[in-house]
């Protein structure tokens, strides 16, 4: 059988053009495909990339983690430059690492963080529009904040997710925090997973809640009962980017 090595790498997206992570049929440009596509001219094999969770189109990511296997043992830096002078400019491996051959990139994951950012700014700049949503001038973050208290913990989130998942809906949720900076409001998600759809769907909610449209306990309600009929549209996808991805570091070592 022939041998093959292991990489775990961190990946950065615009994910503007991009529809979602995922390869899709007829449907050319996603991150996986475009990755997958550089990585097999780098290595003159093909290349199947496996993510820590899928991204959904025009969702951003700073700290994506996938694991790849190559024919044959690479220096990490000469992997990364390599693949980074084939991919496209919205698209970069900032950091590449050899990776125990039993390390996956999905199922090893321990928590992911997510950043969901919008601007009360009269006028957004056009360097930042692609990455916030709009939210009018008088939103009170204080509304926010109190509405996300209610999120942490261990529950079924299923409420929140596109359609109701196939899987067990249960998440934890470790944190979400309401920050202001400027005219910005940022809400910061930590846990251990997402449903597909769940942060855009709670940003979309905690938005107008800031906006003064329902109650702070209007969270609290959802979770308890579960009606859908209770939710706001989903928030835009561009203010959402995947942070970062957590790890046992035992799970690290090569």
């Amino acid at each position: 059988m022939e041998s093959r090595f292991r990489y775990r790498a961190v990946l950065a997206y615009v994910g503007t053009d991009f529809h979602g992570w995922q390869i899709q049929e007829n449907v050319p440009r996603t991150v996986q495909a475009v990755l997958e596509e550089a990585l097999a001219r780098f290595d003159g094999h093909p290349v199947r990339a496996i993510a820590a969770g899928r991204t959904d189109s025009g969702v951003h990511a700073d700290g994506q983690v996938v694991h790849f296997d190559l024919a044959g043992p690479r220096e990490p830096r000469e992997v990364r430059d390599g693949v980074n002078s084939i991919l496209p400019g919205d698209a970069r491996l900032p950091e590449v690492a050899r990776a125990p051959a039993e390390f996956h990139a999905r199922r090893d994951a321990l928590s992911k963080e997510y950043l969901y950012r919008w601007s009360r700014a009269d006028v957004i700049a056009p360097r930042e529009s692609p990455f916030v949503a709009p939210l009018s001038r008088n939103s009170d973050a204080r509304l926010m904040a109190a509405a996300a208290a209610h999120l942490p913990g261990r529950r079924d989130f299923g409420v929140f997710a596109v359609r109701r998942p196939p899987e067990d809906p249960v998440r934890t949720l470790h944190s979400v925090s309401i920050e202001e900076h400027g005219d910005e409001v940022r809400a910061r998600f930590s846990g251990d997973g997402f449903l597909r759809g769940m942060v855009r769907t709670i940003c979309g909610l905690l938005a107008d809640i800031g906006r003064g449209r329902f109650p702070p306990e209007r969270m609290r309600e959802i979770l308890e009962t579960g009606n859908r009929s209770f939710l706001a549209q989903k928030a835009p996808a561009s203010g959402l980017t995947l942070v970062k991805v957590e790890y046992p570091r035992a799970r690290l070592r090569t």
